[in-house]
Formats: C-alpha cells, sequence, structure tokens
C-alpha cells in the first residue's frame, strides 16, 4: 500500500515542474523513507536526482518499495489543478495499474494517471562522479539566474569558472559580452573551494530550465572540474534535488 497526504501541494508541484523540463517519463522510487527518482534525459546531457522526505507529508504510508512509471507532464498537469488551500492524496490503484491523485478543498476531485512502463536509463554513478568534482561553492540562486540570464542575451552557451579566490561566468556573441564576477567571503558566495582555476562550457538552454531549483531553496551549491560535468543541488528540510550537466565541445573564440 502507498499512501501520501500533503495539505501543501506546492511542495509537490514545484518539484515535478522543475524536473519536467528536463524529464518526459520517470521512474519514480516510493520508499518507506520517502519519494526518490534517478533519471537522465533522452540525450544523455542533463541527469536528475530528486528526493522527497517522508516528513515532508502529514501522512505517508508505505509498506514496501514500489517502482512506478510516470509521464512528468500528466502528472503536473494534474498538480496544477490543485488550489492553494486544496488537501492532496496520493495513492496506488496496483489492480487499474493507476496513480490516483485526491484533491479536497471546497470540492472533491479525483484524477487517476496511467503508470508506465519504464527501462531504467544508463546513468552517470554518483558516487564516483563526486570524487572528481575538484571545486565547488554555494551562491545565492537569485545571482546565478541573474548571470544566466544575463549571458542568455548575448550567446547560446556559458563559461563557468571557479578560482581560489572567486567565481566567474562569461559569455561571448559576435560583438557583445557579459560577465559575472563573484568574490569569496561575500553574503551572496557563501562558499568557495578551488585549488586551482577550473572552467568548463555549458548550454544556456539547460541551465535556464535547472536554475528553477531556486523556487526549493535560496542557495545552490554548484560543483565543477576542468572541461568536466556540472552539478546544481537544491535542498532544503525536506527536499533534495540534484542536477548535472554535460559540458559543450569548446568553441573557437
Amino acid at each position: 500500500m502507498f499512501k501520501a497526504v500533503t495539505k501543501d501541494p506546492k511542495l509537490l508541484k514545484d518539484s515535478i515542474d522543475i524536473i519536467s523540463q528536463l524529464i518526459d517519463d520517470a521512474l519514480f522510487n516510493f520508499r518507506k523513507k520517502g519519494i526518490e527518482l534517478i533519471a537522465a534525459d533522452r540525450t544523455m546531457v542533463s541527469f536528475v536526482d530528486f528526493k522527497l522526505k517522508s516528513s515532508a507529508f502529514e501522512n505517508y504510508v508505505c509498506d514496501e518499495d514500489v517502482n512506478v512509471g510516470i509521464n512528468l507532464l500528466n502528472f503536473l498537469t494534474v498538480l496544477k489543478r490543485a488550489n492553494v488551500d486544496d488537501k492532496l492524496t496520493l495513492s496506488l490503484d496496483e489492480k487499474e495499474n493507476k496513480l490516483e491523485i485526491l484533491l479536497e478543498g471546497n470540492s472533491v476531485r479525483r484524477f487517476a494517471i496511467p503508470l508506465l512502463q519504464i527501462s531504467k536509463r544508463e546513468a552517470p554513478d554518483i558516487d564516483q562522479l563526486l570524487k572528481k568534482f575538484s571545486a565547488d561553492a554555494e551562491i545565492s540562486s537569485n545571482i546565478l539566474e541573474q548571470g544566466i540570464n544575463d549571458a542568455d542575451i548575448i550567446a547560446d552557451s556559458v563559461i563557468v569558472e571557479l578560482s581560489p579566490d572567486k567565481l566567474r561566468m562569461y559569455a561571448e556573441g559576435n560583438s557583445s559580452k557579459s560577465e559575472l564576477k563573484l568574490f569569496k567571503g561575500t553574503d551572496i558566495l557563501t562558499d568557495l573551494n578551488a585549488k586551482e582555476i577550473v572552467s568548463a562550457r555549458y548550454s544556456l538552454d539547460y541551465l535556464k530550465k535547472m536554475i528553477k531549483g531556486s523556487r526549493i531553496s535560496d542557495k545552490v551549491k554548484m560543483m565543477l572540474g576542468k572541461d568536466f560535468p556540472l552539478r546544481l543541488v537544491f535542498e532544503n528540510d525536506n527536499t533534495f534535488l540534484s542536477m548535472i550537466l554535460a559540458p559543450r565541445v569548446a568553441e573557437s573564440e
């Protein structure tokens, strides 16, 4: 049996909205400790690791671990029907092979979306990746979003650079440039660990989707290495969202 009840539908809606920017169909893991999702997008350019603790719900029952495939757009479309003051209940109808979503407020509304047969796509080994990240920083989500949006008016990719004393993001177009610098020890760049300068180029199209994680936390942890994937982690008391983005092939300056 699986059943999860919350009086804060936004908690789940925001998370699924962010993930659906990158992933279309996903294999959810309903666990005794909470809801988890690990998935790569079809192009294998981005990767999502999501955890929502059981403590996020007023009532959470999961007798045994179960994996269910869900189309995220279908799921999100239903979640967006929830009013702010609705109570949201998720449950599995294993006989009908559906996920039931119950919204209770001024009225009672019930939805059911089909479960999908989804095979696990090959995903990167997180533990191995973590060993290879050579620099990390914690910064304001809003400032990172500004840097991404600044670069987006100049080019379709941005170079992210971490050095012992600062974070730098810059983009160059035909005749235009954008640059963001943040220095270690400020309220905006609250943590920085880099023994040397490391940098890589990343797609702005993906970064604009990933930065929506700022809805989860006003701080983001960034991890990278030289010409290595970028990892962004947004976390609060109940939600953990990690997104990894592969670097773009070097372009001529």
